[in-house]
């Protein structure tokens, strides 16, 4: 049995939105729909573990985007993720959905969760994960945590949060999921934005496993939301995917008490959000 110790104490002081690096910050409640439910009619996408992943052979260092995609190892579950910050990494809760509230991980217990991020074209590195920050709600109402890293990736450009673009606009998927038969480079992994939800986009490109945990960017190496789930069968004609956003006020919170955790270094300092 994993040992946990999960804190649940109220956060005295907020960290104020410039720490976070949020870009273009609109109201998160504009959308272009009236509901926050999502469909995911998808159950052929299971997370891979360790033993059934794929590795990717190298990392991805062509842009800024691809060098802050990370490839996160649960105990479970092998997810991508985001590098928002030195120690930093941003990826879906339903990575690690027995999870609720910040959480310390056990020393016993760190060689079972690690971040790997690109050293080179060619090389990872990797770092342990201490603390896990995630929202105290079920996953499907906000898919999306930050995982607190022993040490810096300070050779890494972190993400910066972006407000979620209108319907119409073209965002990249970055993770490391491939799907059968798929041959497309990172590059080309680009959807439109099918619908802005109050807190969620959906975006007109199919889900590969793998990917979930990883992000939807826009043109200007901003974050704008969290790879979460397909919405169709994979014998759809038509695939989209739903992307928890990261501008909402939820999010925004989840981000502040993780950046309260790095800066004090305990986990008891912070508590668990869910809005």
């Amino acid at each position: 049995m994993r040992a946990w110790v999960s804190v649940f104490v109220l956060l005295l002081g907020a960290c104020g939105a410039t720490q976070l690096g949020i870009a273009n910050y609109e109201d998160p409640t504009t959308s272009t729909s009236g509901t926050n439910i999502h469909r995911h009619n998808d159950d052929t996408i299971a997370l891979p573990d360790d033993e059934s992943a794929t590795e990717p052979e190298h990392p991805m260092v062509q842009t800024v985007q691809e060098r802050a995609t990370a490839h996160v190892h649960t105990p479970k579950d092998v997810c991508s993720g985001i590098v928002i910050g030195p120690k930093e990494v941003m990826t879906a809760h339903q990575c690690m959905p027995d999870m609720t509230g910040v959480l310390a991980v056990a020393d016993k217990d760190k060689d079972a969760w690690r971040v790997e991020v690109a050293s080179t074209s060619l090389t990872w590195t990797a770092r342990h994960v201490t603390a896990v920050v995630t929202p105290a709600c079920d996953w499907k109402t906000l898919d999306a945590a930050v995982l607190v890293l022993d040490e810096p990736v300070d050779w890494i450009t972190p993400l910066k949060i972006s407000t979620a673009p209108p319907a119409g606009a073209t965002v990249q998927a970055m993770g490391f999921g491939r799907c059968r038969n798929e041959h497309r480079p990172i590059s080309q992994r680009m959807g439109n934005v099918v619908e802005r939800q109050a807190d969620a986009i959906e975006v007109e490109i199919g889900l590969c496993q793998g990917d979930v945990g990883g992000g939807f960017v826009d043109g200007a190496a901003g974050l704008v939301a969290i790879v979460s789930h397909q919405d169709d069968p994979d014998n759809a004609d038509r695939h989209t995917t739903t992307g928890f956003r990261v501008d909402t006020e939820a999010a925004r919170h989840l981000l502040e008490v993780a950046a309260a955790v790095v800066k004090s270094g305990d986990a008891k300092t912070a508590a668990s959000v869910c809005q």
